[in-house]
């Protein structure tokens, strides 16, 4: 399987709200994805202050999939759409074996 994993900052100004609802409108929209989870990061406070904002984490069977995602109309247009929206964002996309997960 694989995996993508999405960080991201908020702009100032830019409605975090939007942001999840253009990354939430996806999974409909483009074939092949397996989980999804989206997420407001989370911590005591100054624990972890300045980090990220959301973390998006979704799986697919093949890289294939994982490819027909990135190059999907649908996520082009998300993406357009969400970078003026964001001061910073990390991108992180890795094969795993799930039935070795619990290492």
């Amino acid at each position: 399987m694989f995996r993508h994993v999405f960080l991201y900052k908020v702009a100032a100004g830019a409605d975090p709200k939007k942001t999840v609802e253009i990354l939430n409108a996806l999974p409909a929209k483009v074939p092949g994805v397996r989980t999804w989870t989206l997420g407001q990061h989370r911590s005591p406070p100054g624990a972890s202050a300045g980090r990220w904002d959301y973390g998006l984490v979704c799986d697919f069977d093949t890289f294939d999939g994982l490819q027909t995602y990135s190059s999907h109309p649908s996520h082009v247009e998300a993406v357009k759409k969400l970078l003026p929206m964001l001061s910073a964002h990390a991108i992180c996309d890795f094969e795993f074996d799930p039935a070795k997960q619990n290492v």
